[in-house]
This record gives structure tokens, C-alpha cells and sequence, in this order.
């Protein structure tokens, strides 16, 4: 597997409002809680029905820069077990677009 869920932040760190960024080869991901905000501090009430979003999208832009279009999403269950699927779903997105993400390596696009 391309990414872990080891490689991914606790779910504590989502409950900041942050996001985690990564990248491998030519694709760039990002997970965050949905909603984003934060609610470390906040009443249980406050924290339930979240999940996590896991997003893919080709390089070298970062997420704020790259036109919706070319990003997809995939939500998961806010737990450790969400979090396993979505790193598996990042691993699974690179294997079955690598030629996608090799092809931004090749133009030179990364530094």
C-alpha cells in the first residue's frame, strides 16, 4: 500500500480544523474532518456526525490552486477504521491512475 493509515494523522489532530497534506509521485491528497472545524474543546454534541474526506487530485498545484474539476473525494466514517479506508482508498487511486500521476513526473512538473 502507497499510504497508510499510520501515515495519516491521529483523528485528534482533525478535530483542530486542519487538514493533512501529502503527495507521492505525481499525486497530490489531502483528509480532513467534515465538517472542518475545529471542535477539540467542543461538546461531545457538537463532535458527532462527522466523517472523514479523503481527496486525490495531479500536481504540481496545491489543493487551493487546482480546479475542482480535476479533484475527486471520497467520505469515510469518522473512526481509526475510516481512516484505514481511506488510505487505502488514496493507495487504491494511485495504482489505478499511475499513469495519470507518471505522466506529471515525466513533463517535469515536480521539483
Amino acid at each position: 500500500m502507497v499510504v497508510e493509515s499510520k501515515d495519516l494523522y491521529l483523528l485528534e489532530h482533525y478535530e483542530y480544523g486542519e487538514a493533512f497534506y501529502g503527495s507521492v509521485g505525481g499525486m497530490n491528497y489531502r483528509v480532513n474532518r467534515n465538517p472542518m472545524k475545529h471542535v477539540k474543546f467542543a461538546p461531545v454534541e457538537e463532535k458527532m456526525n462527522a466523517t472523514l474526506i479523503a481527496y486525490v487530485w495531479p500536481g504540481p498545484k496545491c489543493f487551493a490552486k487546482t480546479p475542482p474539476e480535476k479533484i475527486i473525494s471520497k467520505e469515510f466514517p469518522y473512526s481509526n477504521e475510516g481512516k484505514e479506508e481511506a488510505a487505502a482508498w488514496i493507495s487504491e487511486q494511485y495504482e489505478s491512475r499511475k499513469a495519470e500521476w507518471n505522466d506529471v513526473v515525466s513533463k517535469g512538473l515536480l521539483g
